[in-house]
């Protein structure tokens, strides 16, 4: 299992929650930023920083931007968050 805990600019957390090391991790981190701060329409993840590649991914301290799809007519093109930083501990 995973703790993660998001983080905004300030350093304060926004989201926190666990999901499985042997899951989807990028879909498991926007459920637990979409669900700490209940947005809709829901983010995917978009980028997230690689600080090290290793036997530990994705553990430890990145930063990471979610965004979503325009929905407004005429409209095209992703809307993006501010950059958070997400850390991430194996327990």
């Amino acid at each position: 299992m995973l703790n993660v805990r998001i983080c905004d600019s300030a350093g304060i957390v926004v989201a926190e929650g666990t999901c499985s090391d042997s899951g989807y991790f990028p879909a498991a981190l926007a459920g637990i930023y979409n669900a700490g701060l209940n947005q809709d329409p829901a983010r995917s993840l978009e980028r997230l920083d690689e600080v090290d590649v290793s036997a530990e991914y994705p553990v430890g301290v990145r930063q990471a931007t979610f965004g979503y799809n325009l929905r407004t007519p005429g409209s095209t093109g992703r809307q993006f968050d501010e950059a958070v930083t997400v850390h991430v501990e194996r327990c």
